[in-house]
């Protein structure tokens, strides 16, 4: 990085720009965290403009030009594995300080002459610090750069929240005032960059912050409106809490089970929650706490994390989307409930009634096709595990349809059912019910990870043109279903070699068994 810095600083300031390092890079390192993408400051005496192709070119690098008008530009740079991105704005000479005052927050309105940082100054005294940002850093405070920080920007506000969370800092209680009377919504802001900020709070140890935005300053609401009639639906049954607060306590079960990197230790097995949850039911996860225990092996945490982790755009993962899926796995069940008596209330098809108004989030959230089609797989088919389990046991059969019907967000809908289950069960006092269930989903994980392919997608013993002489028939959907009614068959044992797939589709035949049901033939 410093490698890359100093590159950037010998072309850029060959002119006599001075360049200085801003904002959360600068921030991060002063606090000694490890800090991501840079954000540069280049006071120019006259504009013209660093000659971009040159800059390009010595650097090995892609431009962005983000608002030409404004200087402001990105350079994206190759550094060992990975990428770098360095923002560049480009100012007049003398107005580093009014631009400084014109950012979000205190701690983000710092700046270091890259001269320095090269030379490897970092102390206290060579930053520039017009707003006393290095005060507040001391403090832990999130402090709005002025008055009319928030409203120029009503996206601020959820930043302000994010950083709290990622830093361990305080809003400063005129900046949270600011946030909660600001004039302007934040749906009111592009949609990607809601979903960015959004994103980056889920990445967090995301529910604590959640509920903070939908309790106290009602942000959420703005965002995610679909969650307002899931408020105090009473649901019974299994479910004590009402289809928000279970959704809420979804997301903090997934995130006991994964928020260390290695999931070393989850609740499920101790006797410390006596409601389902402890006052911070994060606090069991630490690996010396002898009450703790595994939920599934680590094997399985390496392959799951190894799913979560994948990414599915440039920048995120599924982690992001799937814990969005916690939140508006049951937004479906307001247009589902019928009362059953008793105090009851039933939610047949809530999973797919869910699926299009996810779907409709993701269109306003501007997310990307592939973050809106596994968001709506973990949202359409979160119910299909508690089916499967229902059946006690399964059969393979049952089984493989699943597996290839979920693809490769069978692990997503595993771990999203549990979290499902566990919310419900645990607030509930049903604590072996859940630690049953929690082995179901151990056995099916297993299952993926181990014997995928070959639950799946058993080796085909026909072919289609073979089902077709075998039948008599020409290609047509018929032909699909009997392979997958024989497919079942195979993970049945109830078929082993082609003479016997033969004699299968000649026993359909002579039967004339209907195979367009979910069951097969």
């Amino acid at each position: 990085m410093k490698k890359l810095l100093a590159s950037i600083n010998e072309i850029i300031g060959a002119s006599g720009n001075r360049v200085y390092i801003v904002g959360g890079w600068l921030r991060d390192r002063l606090l000694g965290r490890s800090p991501g993408d840079v954000d540069l400051i280049v006071e120019v005496p006259i504009i013209p403009l660093p000659n971009w192709q040159e800059v390009v070119h010595r650097l090995n690098g892609t431009l962005v030009i983000l608002d030409e008008g404004r200087g402001l530009y990105r350079l994206i740079v190759s550094a060992g594995d990975g990428k770098v991105q360095v923002d560049i704005d480009m100012i007049a000479e003398g107005t580093l300080a009014e631009n400084l005052k014109q950012r979000d927050f205190t701690i983000n309105a710092l700046a270091l002459p890259l001269s320095a940082y090269l030379r490897g100054e970092l102390e206290e005294e060579q930053v520039i610090d017009p707003l006393g940002g290095l005060t507040d850093l001391r403090a832990g405070l999130i402090r709005a750069c002025g008055p009319d920080a928030i409203g120029d920007d009503p996206l601020r506000a959820l930043r302000a929240f994010r950083l709290a969370a990622k830093l361990g800092f305080a809003i400063e209680p005129r900046t949270m005032e600011m946030i909660r009377h600001t004039s302007r919504p934040v749906i009111g802001c592009a949609g990607e960059r809601v979903w960015d900020e959004l994103s980056a709070i889920l990445e967090l140890r995301a529910a604590p912050v959640i509920r903070r935005l939908d309790g106290e300053v009602g942000l959420l609401e703005q965002i995610l409106p679909e969650i307002r009639p899931l408020k105090e639906l009473s649901q019974g049954g299994y479910h004590v809490d009402d289809a928000w607060e279970h959704s809420l306590k979804t997301l903090e079960q997934f995130e006991v089970l994964w928020q260390s990197q290695d999931m070393t230790c989850c609740p499920l097995y101790s006797d410390v929650q006596e409601n389902g949850f402890e006052d911070d039911p994060h606090s069991c996860m630490e690996p010396s706490n002898e009450k703790c225990a595994r939920i599934l092996p680590g094997e399985l945490y390496d392959n799951i994390a190894d799913y979560l982790n994948g990414y599915i755009t440039r920048s995120r993962t599924r982690v992001q989307v799937f814990k969005l899926a916690c939140l508006l796995h049951d937004v479906g069940k307001q247009f589902t409930r019928q009362y059953a008596g008793n105090g009851k209330y039933t939610f047949y098809g809530h999973h797919q009634d869910g699926v299009p108004v996810v779907r409709a989030v993701a269109d306003r959230l501007k997310m990307s096709g592939h973050e809106k089609d596994v968001l709506a797989v973990l949202v359409g088919g979160h119910m299909d595990p508690l089916f499967l389990y229902k059946a006690a046991p399964p059969t393979p059969a049952a089984v493989r349809r699943f597996f290839k019907r979920a693809g490769q967000e069978a692990p997503g809908l595993l771990m999203l059912s549990l979290a499902d289950i566990r919310s419900s069960r645990l607030a509930a006092g049903r604590k072996e019910e859940a630690r049953a269930y929690a082995v179901f989903i151990q056995e099916m994980l297993q299952n993926y990870f181990n014997e995928h392919d070959v639950i799946a997608h058993p080796i085909g013993l026909l072919d289609g043109h073979e089902v077709c002489f075998l039948l008599g028939i020409k290609p047509s959907p018929l032909v699909r279903r009997v392979l997958e009614s024989l497919a079942d068959a195979q993970v049945e044992g109830k078929v082993k070699t082609k003479a016997e797939a033969e004699a299968f589709v000649l026993y359909i035949r002579s039967a004339g068994l209907d195979c367009a049901n979910e069951d097969g033939c």
